[in-house]
């Protein structure tokens, strides 16, 4: 597709361009140790024009971390978020995690990265909304507010090309399945999220990591998208039912979801992070007094 173009630099990273009559965007950026290449990606893509909009699906570090790289090869880019997501990058920690995951992550595929950057590159420029929309020129990218990966994930929707970019909150297809359950914040938002989702028009689906799929790869996504939501759920409740502390949970939790195929695009200890988060927003939400 001419005007949507896949610009990911690494199995691992992100970015998606999106080329409008006036203005062009990125949908997430990547991994700091993928700044070059997907930098190198954009450039081509663009022939000349720069790139002005950043969109963020959410603020992982495996999505936003090249962004300082971008900031200084295009210096007026516009990094787009909700207030949810504004307010994380302008805290200490998340900035923290950020750096360290990204040098973790460029340590595990032994690469480097200029580490020297500051970390005021990362704070939004734009604050966007449910319902809103960014005009590009003849194209426009609407805003669907998706919680459950993070309270501040968000989905596009590009009517003019009928391409609907879901954030994580839906899950993470590997590259011939499976669909892995991929809420951290809350379940019940991650529900609501995928039924939104559903109903948008779409034709294509772009999804995290990888860009937009055959129709065939995405069949009944969105169902499938809510079986692993529910799985995940049932199974971190029958835990608790059988009294299991929480380091019993995450070594079941890690024997159910990990593998070495995952592994080759989520670090370790990223996944047991996430692991410990999935466990503990089900948890708050399905048994709270337990």
């Amino acid at each position: 597709m001419e005007r949507y173009v896949n610009c990911i630099a690494h199995r691992t990273s992100e970015g998606n361009l999106l080329i409008g009559e006036d203005y062009t965007a990125l949908f997430d950026c990547g991994m700091a140790h993928c700044a070059d290449g997907t930098i190198r990606n954009v450039r081509n893509a663009l022939k000349g024009r720069p790139l002005d909009y950043l969109f963020i699906t959410h603020t992982h570090y495996d999505h936003i971390g090249a962004l300082p790289f971008l900031r200084k090869e295009w210096p007026s880019l516009r990094l787009v978020t909700t207030q949810t997501g504004a307010a994380v990058l302008l805290k200490d920690t998340p900035r923290r995690v950020i750096r360290e995951l990204s040098i973790a992550a460029a340590k595990d595929c032994n690469a480097e990265f200029e580490t020297a950057y500051s970390d005021d590159a990362f704070h939004a420029d734009v604050i966007v909304k449910e319902g809103g929309s960014i005009p590009l020129g003849g194209l426009s990218v609407e805003i669907l507010e998706t919680p459950g990966h993070t309270r501040d994930s968000i989905s596009f929707f590009i009517p003019e090309l009928e391409i609907l970019v879901v954030s994580e909150t839906l899950g993470f297809l590997l590259p011939g399945g499976p669909l892995y359950p991929c809420y951290l914040t809350s379940f019940n938002d991650t529900i609501i999220s995928i039924e939104k989702c559903r109903k948008i028009p779409y034709k294509y689906l772009s999804l995290p990591h990888t860009g937009i799929v055959p129709e065939k790869t995405v069949t009944n996504f969105f169902d499938k998208a809510r079986e692993v939501a529910n799985v995940c759920r049932d199974f971190i409740l029958d835990m608790k039912e059988k009294n299991l502390n929480q380091e019993a949970m995450i070594d079941m939790f890690f024997q159910k979801y990990g593998s070495e195929k995952l592994f080759a695009y989520q670090p370790r200890d990223a996944f047991i992070a996430n692991a410990r988060a999935t466990i503990a927003c089900t948890l708050r939400e399905f048994a709270p007094n337990g």
